[in-house]
């Protein structure tokens, strides 16, 4: 049997199984003392994790600037209301003119009836928002004129109903409107507004609707037989006047302009 050299080593030599390369001091030397018996960079570090300190420098900034940010906040709604309402002139955009208290409340409310922007300074609901894809334009029907529309479709009606080859007044007319079934009113003649067009049911319908562009603004008629009616824009004199000022549309003027719309 072959004899190998042993070499003999104290165990109080043999450094720890699960000591740090700090711990391992060289033989002979003298151990290293810390402040309160802790190793900065082993034992802090097994406690105080990237996470933990992340978390303490966040939760430190946000304890010092808490207040200022709260009253930062207050001073900048304070600013904007002011601004808004036309008690600083001289500060921000003016995007709009307000008055009143109660500006920021409308800015927040609106009335479903008229959100919709349909052209000609008038506003609908969902019903008629379609009516936004053909505003008036500036080339359009003056009262005058529009008064002859309505007085020559409405003596044609009463004599002759929606039979129009017997029609006589509208044929007389300076500016010719354009005659068409309800669904082609919007569909195909939509150009033709400018000069009015006269909507005639089939099937035995007896309400005839005029829609025009007036003075840049919409116009919309009923007649049925020798009577009509004013439900949009300006009034004809010899017809009821259903319109409204308020910017509210009525049920009649709805279910009236509705049967013009165009198919999807």
């Amino acid at each position: 049997m072959t004899e190998h050299q042993r070499t003999v080593i104290a165990v109080s030599e043999v450094p720890a199984i699960d000591a740090t390369p700090g711990d391992q001091g060289q033989p002979g030397a003298a151990p290293v003392e810390y402040p309160n018996g802790i190793n900065p960079r082993w034992d802090v570090a097994q406690i105080a994790t990237r996470g933990h300190v992340l978390v303490g420098r966040l939760e430190y900034i946000f304890e010092k600037t808490k207040f200022p940010a709260i009253w930062l906040w207050l001073l900048l709604i304070l600013l904007t209301w002011a601004m808004l309402n036309g008690k600083i002139n001289g500060f921000g955009p003016r995007l709009m003119h307000f008055d009143g208290t109660d500006s920021i409340s409308r800015m927040l409310t609106y009335d479903p009836d008229t959100y919709f922007d349909i052209g000609g300074g008038v506003h609908a609901g969902p019903d008629l928002a379609w009516l936004g894809r053909y505003p008036p334009t500036p080339e359009s029907l003056s009262v005058p004129d529009h008064e002859a529309l309505i007085t020559a479709v409405v003596a044609d009606s009463a004599k002759a109903g929606t039979t129009v080859d017997e029609w006589t007044a509208v044929p007389e007319l300076k500016t010719q409107p354009t005659i068409t079934r309800p669904a082609k009113a919007f569909a195909n003649n939509s150009a033709e507004l400018r000069n009015g067009v006269v909507s005639v049911p089939e099937d035995g319908g007896r309400d005839i609707v005029v829609a025009a562009y007036v003075e840049g603004r919409w116009a919309f008629t009923i007649i049925r037989g020798d009577s009509c009616a004013s439900l949009v824009g300006p009034a004809v004199k010899q017809c009821s006047d259903r319109t409204r000022d308020d910017g509210s549309w009525s049920g009649m003027a709805v279910s009236t302009i509705s049967t013009l719309k165009p198919k999807e």
